[in-house]
């Protein structure tokens, strides 16, 4: 098995690439605003695509049936449902305004999470042998970066300065090695760790669907009318790529 100091480092390299949304904080001001429908929808593709096209296939060949597996996907947003009802009104009343808005705590929920589950599958992956977890650190970096770049976009469209949002983007990677050791240490089964991607495939479709997408309406004017579609295609397309690249390696 491998150590936990070479798991450690390892699930460190993959939080690392959380240090590209501050490409977002580089931006102008105008320029930020200008690309924050375009970034907004990226991010929508891109969660899809890890969720449908990485997470829920992975979950899928971890032994555990279909059936279960859609069950706890579903779980996963029932769970965000219910989180996000006791955030609304608890946080919504109490904060002043100008203060961030619910679904950029959301999306930091989900980021948490998927981070969280990122390291049971890096862990996983070295578990099998250093070669299979060195290929499984660079196919999961592959996806997070254009990730974290969209999550920090989120986050500043939600209410977070750029600086804050780059802040929250790096404190959220922590959950990477949190992932990994609790992976190790807990030994969990290929069942345990389908059940943990099933429930985090359906907290990052939530995430997407009903709290990133509905604030893309919101910044599409007219004239960028196609910017949605046009953006969520750009990520879908991307995580296709890095699927299909994982497949064959």
């Amino acid at each position: 098995m491998t150590s936990p100091i070479a798991l450690l480092m390892a699930s460190l390299m993959l939080g690392a690439t959380s240090f590209a949304s501050r490409l977002v904080v580089w931006l102008p001001g105008g320029a930020l605003t200008k690309a924050l429908p375009w970034l907004q929808s990226l991010a929508v593709g891109l969660l899809l695509g890890d969720a449908l096209l990485h997470v829920l296939p992975h979950a899928l060949g971890t032994g555990l049936s279909e059936q279960a597996i859609m069950g706890l996907t579903s779980l996963g947003v029932l769970a965000m449902v219910a989180i996000e009802g006791f955030l609304r009104p608890a946080v919504e009343d109490a904060l002043p305004a100008g203060a961030p808005a619910t679904f950029a705590r959301m999306n930091l929920v989900g980021d948490f999470l998927h981070h969280f589950v990122d390291g049971i599958v890096l862990a996983a992956g070295f578990i099998a042998g250093e070669a299979v977890g060195l290929a499984t650190l660079l196919a999961v970096a592959l996806h997070e970066v254009p990730r974290e770049i969209g999550s920090a976009s989120v986050l500043v469209a939600g209410g977070y300065s750029p600086r804050d949002a780059f802040r929250w983007s790096v404190g959220m990677a922590a959950a990477v090695p949190a992932g990994a050791l609790t992976m190790q240490w807990a030994r969990l089964d290929d069942h345990a760790t389908g059940a943990a991607m099933a429930i985090a495939c359906g907290t990052v479709l939530y995430v997407a669907l009903a709290d990133i997408l509905p604030g893309v309406w919101q910044r599409a004017r007219r004239a960028s009318r196609w910017v949605p579609a046009c953006g969520i295609s750009l990520g879908l397309a991307f995580m296709w790529g890095v699927a299909a690249f994982g497949h064959h390696h």
